[in-house]
């Protein structure tokens, strides 16, 4: 090493020594109070100014290494945790004033900041509840959700090995919170335990069934629980449905938030949409956030995330095999919202095309996958309004038509809850610009299994 370079590293200590002597001896006379402005405000500002800097076009870099000075010693280093923490818990506490659950928070600022922001989060949310003091059914709805969360927190404190990083991290999470902007109340109908007309057991009847349908190897014994597993779901449902009074309006109808991820925002929503208005539900999308608002009856809402769930595990999973070569072109009816001239090139048809296909990664393309999804999603909801409209038709028979007015009172409950959250709403449109994208989404489609079982399986060999 050379002289100048040992003589600039040399400086550098001194200056870092002379700066850490600085804030020792200003920490100490303002903690011992000796007079001057609280080191807490000096520290609160430095905070705000840190968390603000990035929306306000600045770099936030220098401004958190100062405050992330571990050579402050440790005095500075405990105070910066405290004032840290008590932002953090500050703005959490407003973001639940402000329409936002605890499990919300904790999915924007993992999806839009960091992990460890939202995890630095759910260590101090209970704190920020208590803040808040909701009543009694809130309280009891969030206390479920810092249960399923729980797991996740970590504690901002000094004897982490990351401190530095967590600080930068806690700073990040106040200064995106500071920005939220407020979102409607959700609302939710008080459960009531089932009559004694239903039978409780309906829904392990239908598990076992589907349990029964994935263990056999015989296609025509799989059939057959499948088909009944699927009846009974329907008519639990349904049977519910009955024994509660026509005109409830949006008295029985719950909001629920179903959060997703990237990438493919919006084709996912819209696979959300299909399948939750075959479930007798309305969504809503909040694109800026990554959430779609689901309304409906409880029981329906539940169905809808769980036949969603294993849909899109289903999607995914199809999504990313390689394109079928030589698959016949997908039809495009007259009138159809997705035009043939929007499609796309044809698929290869020849065989030296198709070898010169299989070395394209076609299915790792974001207009195939895109395309996919729509097309997937199409498909779905097709098959979906056929079943749902034959398993109404049934019940609806046995009851001897008392259902309609309970079913078509729901919807009113449905529409008039969107309308109270969300006044104003806009239609979303897609184009599809890949045609194997469309096509493969078709195909997978057909094959996924439109039950409540945990997973979806292909066609059995």
């Amino acid at each position: 090493m050379g002289i100048r370079n040992r003589q600039r590293r040399r400086a550098k200590h001194q200056r870092r020594e002379a700066r850490s002597r600085e804030r020792g001896t200003w920490a100490g006379e303002h903690i011992g109070g000796r007079g001057g402005p609280s080191p807490a405000a000096l520290v609160d500002l430095l905070v705000l100014d840190a968390a603000h800097a990035g929306c306000e076009g600045r770099d936030p870099r220098p401004l958190v290494a100062e405050l992330a000075d571990q050579a402050a010693g440790p005095g500075w280093c405990s105070l910066v945790t405290e004032r840290v923490r008590a932002a953090l818990v500050a703005h959490l506490a407003t973001a639940l004033g402000g329409g936002w659950e605890p499990r919300d928070v904790h999915a924007v600022l993992r999806r839009k900041v960091s992990l460890p922001a939202a995890n630095l989060s759910v260590a101090l949310l209970p704190e920020a509840v208590r803040e808040r003091r909701p009543g009694t059914d809130r309280a009891q709805r969030w206390e479920l959700q810092l249960a399923n969360i729980a797991s996740e927190g970590r504690c901002l404190g000094t004897a982490s090995a990351s401190w530095a990083d967590d600080i930068a991290a806690g700073v990040a999470a106040i200064g995106y919170l500071a920005h939220l902007m407020s979102l409607p109340d959700l609302f939710w109908p008080a459960r009531r335990p089932l009559p004694a007309d239903v039978a409780p057991g309906l829904l392990e009847r239908a598990r076992a069934l589907l349990a029964k349908a994935e263990s056999t190897a015989y296609e025509q014994e799989a059939d057959a629980f499948l088909a009944k597993a699927q009846e009974l779901m329907a008519r639990y449902n349904l049977d519910r449905a009955a024994l509660e009074e026509p005109g409830q309006g949006v008295g029985g109808i719950e909001a629920r938030r179903c959060w997703l991820d990237d990438p493919y925002l919006k084709q996912k929503g819209y696979l959300l949409a299909v399948v939750a208005q075959a479930n007798r539900c309305r969504t809503v999308a909040v694109d800026q956030y990554g959430f779609v608002t689901v309304f409906g009856h409880p029981d329906d809402i539940s169905a809808t995330e769980a036949l969603f769930t294993s849909l899109l595990v289903h999607a995914t999973k199809q999504m990313a095999l390689p394109a079928r070569l030589g698959a016949p072109e997908p039809a495009f009816e007259p009138g159809s919202l997705f035009s043939q001239a929007a499609a796309g090139p044809g698929l290869a048809e020849q065989p030296g095309e198709q070898l010169g296909a299989m070395t394209r990664p076609s299915s790792s393309r974001p207009s195939y996958r895109r395309s996919f999804l729509i097309a997937y999603a199409n498909r779905i909801g097709a098959r979906l309004r056929e079943a749902a409209t034959a398993a109404t038709e049934a019940a609806v028979q046995s009851s001897g038509g008392a259902l309609l007015p309970v079913l078509a009172g729901r919807e009113r409950g449905v529409e008039e809850a969107v309308r109270k959250m969300f006044p104003e709403t806009a239609t979303t449109e897609f184009s599809v610009t890949d045609r194997e994208g469309w096509a493969a989404g078709r195909a997978a489609a057909d094959l996924a299994e439109l039950s409540l079982s945990p997973k979806l399986v292909g066609p059995r060999c």
